[in-house]
């Protein structure tokens, strides 16, 4: 009637070569899938630092110096408050608040999670990222 048993399942031969191509394709796309998570961060970061930087330079060409603080871009500098640099500001020319989030602060670095943690110089008006980690290029998050 036959030339043999009958067989059931798969031989050992077959499941190997199912396991080494499926670990074939794992070596492919897990590394893809992990990526695209760093690189939306890094342009949530970019967006995040393009809107506070324009933010102070909108309230240095209308108060006359960069804000001594990154607080003075939401809440109006008291009469006769200064800039980064010690000058004087012309708060009457205040328009602000020139950054707005949802909860009222400060936008948030999305590498250290938290939105005290910008790298702020009031004499140059310069915002960077508080992250010490480097970029998926190789420069760190601090340069940017």
């Amino acid at each position: 009637m036959g030339y043999g048993k009958r067989r059931d399942g798969f031989t050992l031969i077959e499941m190997l070569i199912v396991i080494v191509i499926i670990a074939n394709l794992a070596v492919i796309i897990i590394p893809r899938l992990l990526g695209t998570g760093r690189k939306a961060k890094e342009a949530a970061l970019r967006g995040q630092l393009q809107t506070i930087r324009k933010a102070i330079e909108q309230f240095s060409a209308e108060c006359g110096d960069f804000p001594a603080s990154l607080d003075q871009l939401q809440t109006r500098p008291a009469a006769g408050a200064v800039g980064g640099n010690g000058i004087p500001l012309d708060v009457d020319s205040w328009t602000g608040p020139y950054l707005r989030t949802t909860d009222g602060g400060l936008p948030v670095d999305p590498f250290t999670g938290d939105n005290t943690s910008w790298d702020y110089t009031p004499s140059t008006g310069e915002i960077h990222s508080g992250s010490p980690l480097n970029s998926l290029a190789g420069d760190p998050y601090a340069d940017w």
